[in-house]
């Protein structure tokens, strides 16, 4: 029972973590001749993101508000920081997920430190002596297969320069328009990412394979909000899609103090520890 229960809280935990995402710029491939045919009017993206990835990495780091919906698990609301160090991006969230009914507030606390997770809730307690659960990719342990790709996710919903890099020609604007973000003058650019061209540009297997798969579903097209300030930074970022297992999710990020320190730390070793998969239970004789 308890081992059930245990992995009923990581499989909760994980949904969590669940962003709308659905974390090198190559050219598109030649157009076949159905888009030949019939090519798209839309603007091409890649002049507007390659300015804003370049950026973002120019100043290094930022401070944000994340919130939404995560589906079925309820509401999120989190403060974060994101820190670049070239191509990597630390990031930290503290904050708390609200269920429907008058199930109480649960706290959460995420950390992303060189590509490695960690995650704290009472949802997914490795030992009562460790309250971090560790995400790494590739690690053979149930938890990391389990939220590794969450992981992936919710990094693309806080980090506009995960969600576009390498794929900035596969990114079409379906508008653009004048706006504000807390009382300061923005341009709030509605993005879709062509999921076939994606899964051909993209630098990162699994990037492609994802895309792939969205396009061989029938999602030719992931929809994404950006709001960049008077210097071209973003000021807002949205995502909202349909998840597996979470229903509708929609998360918005809010950023400021652009190039302000951001500290992202690792959890003390002696506080972390991690889920390993349940060995089958035996069936019952009869």
């Amino acid at each position: 029972m308890f081992r059930a229960r245990t992995r009923t809280a990581v499989i909760s935990a994980g949904l969590t973590l669940i962003a709308a995402a659905t974390g090198c710029a190559g050219d598109p491939p030649a157009p076949t001749n159905a888009i030949a045919a019939n090519p798209d009017p839309r603007p091409v993206a890649d002049a507007v993101l390659s300015q804003v990835i370049s950026k973002i990495s120019e100043r290094g780091s930022t401070h944000s508000q994340v919130r939404g919906s995560l589906g079925v698990v309820g509401e999120l609301s989190a403060d974060g920081v994101v820190r670049y160090r070239g191509p990597r991006t630390d990031l930290a969230l503290d904050g708390q997920t609200r269920g429907t009914g008058n199930q109480p507030p649960q706290r959460i606390a995420l950390s992303i430190v060189d590509g490695v997770g960690y995650l704290r809730t009472p949802l997914a307690r490795p030992a009562p002596d460790k309250p971090w659960l560790r995400i790494s990719p590739g690690a053979g342990d149930f938890g990391a297969k389990l939220l590794s790709p969450a992981l992936s996710q919710v990094h693309r919903a806080v980090d506009p320069r995960a969600t576009f890099s390498g794929i900035e020609r596969a990114t079409r604007i379906q508008s653009s328009a004048a706006d504000q973000v807390d009382g300061k003058p923005t341009t709030r650019y509605q993005l879709r990412i062509v999921t076939a061209q994606a899964a051909d540009t993209a630098p990162d297997p699994q990037q492609r394979t994802r895309y792939r798969k969205a396009a061989d579903s029938g999602e030719a097209e992931i929809e994404y909000q950006l709001w960049l300030d008077e210097s071209g930074l973003p000021a807002r970022f949205a995502a909202s899609g349909q998840v597996a297992q979470a229903g509708q999710v929609s998360l918005t990020s809010t950023y400021r103090d652009w190039g302000a320190p951001a500290e992202v730390e690792v959890p003390p070793a002696d506080q972390i520890g991690v889920f390993q998969e349940p060995p089958p239970q035996a069936p019952r004789p009869r």
